[in-house]
């Protein structure tokens, strides 16, 4: 059938929808041709960037699961109040910035808990602030307006807690729903180049998050709280871009309203005899010159998540002196370190 009279007839031009359809290919084809790199686009390529050394890091999805009654929530809380004050968590260099957390099952006892890590560190919990709502990752304009007050709020870390009331019938088990909150969690990651960190169930049985396997694949990191009568342990299962660090043993300490968490002694023979040998590794480099952490972490004595420990064992014992110069921080060996 030809063209009305006066109108051009073009047997192959496309129907409306399919024209729409090819400048949308053609868009995304411009958007991937511009986002090639070659072997020397890859070293402009920024390195993950910490927002705790060695343990969590800006613009990254994490996890922090444990079975029930086991602590992830303390752990969360206990991270998010020395990312907002800018205070060293658990003697790891902490970048400051806001926290924005999701308190989707309430504040109530959050409350004692907060008051209680205010009285531990001498201060006020500042830079953190709460959103005591369960808001839905399978509902569009709610986390749309989650998304964007995000954007405005620009936090260095967005804490969900926990997973199970932000997903309310969205099936964990199911691969396309647990993709869809991926897709959820990556969009707000996306928006705000934040450490979004969801706390999350362990499955009943094994060390994996409870659900699809899904998240285990998404993740940047995921850390594993385990405890046992009043001690917590911090385990780390993955580090996509880094190498994982070894376990923390955190105590459960009672103070005020309720308890905080604090390093245990780490003075094992076995933690004693692992810093002797940083030590004797340190010796061998620098002898006994006064040096800064990051030369020393770059000199590859130890992992970054042992580096600290293993300083303060050894400051505990005088093998090693610690110097304040201006903003600048020192360290030196006072013996030559013998095993």
């Amino acid at each position: 059938m030809g063209a009305p009279p006066g109108e051009p007839y073009f047997a192959d031009e496309p129907p409306e929808d399919e024209f729409e359809d090819n400048v949308t290919t053609l868009s995304y084809a411009a958007i991937y041709r511009n986002a090639l790199v070659d072997s020397v686009g890859l070293d402009t390529i920024p390195e993950p960037i910490p927002l705790i050394t060695a343990t969590l890091f800006t613009d990254s999805t994490a996890w922090i699961v444990g079975k029930p009654g086991h602590g992830k929530s303390f752990v969360a809380l206990d991270i998010a109040g020395c990312v907002g004050t800018g205070e060293a968590w658990q003697d790891r260099g902490v970048t400051q910035g806001l926290v924005l957390y999701v308190a989707a099952e309430g504040v109530s006892g959050m409350k004692r808990r907060v008051r209680a890590w205010e009285q531990s560190y001498g201060r006020k919990m500042t830079g953190v602030i709460w959103l005591p709502m369960a808001v839905q990752a399978g509902k569009p304009a709610e986390w749309r307006g989650l998304r964007e007050l995000a954007a405005d709020l620009k936090p260095a870390m967005i804490v969900l807690d926990t997973q199970a009331r932000v997903t309310v019938g969205m099936e964990e088990n199911a691969a396309k729903d647990m993709g869809e909150f991926i897709d959820a969690l990556e969009k707000l990651r996306q928006a705000t180049a934040a450490c979004v960190l969801t706390v999350h169930h362990q499955g009943r049985s094994g060390d994996h998050m409870r659900g699809s396997t899904a998240m285990d694949g998404a993740a940047t990191t995921v850390i594993r709280v385990e405890k046992d009568e009043d001690v917590i342990t911090v385990k780390n299962p993955k580090q996509k871009d880094v190498d994982e660090f070894e376990d923390i043993e955190l105590k459960l300490t009672p103070c005020g309203p309720s308890a905080v968490l604090t390093l245990t002694d780490g003075k094992t023979a076995g933690s004693a005899t692992a810093a002797t040998k940083t030590a004797q590794r340190w010796y061998e480099t620098f002898q006994t010159d006064k040096v800064t952490a990051t030369k020393l972490i770059d000199a590859e004595l130890t992992t970054k998540a042992t580096f600290y420990r293993h300083v303060r064992i050894l400051i505990d014992q005088g093998a090693v002196m610690k110097e304040e110069a201006g903003r600048a921080t020192y360290y030196s060996l006072t013996r030559v370190p013998v095993s």
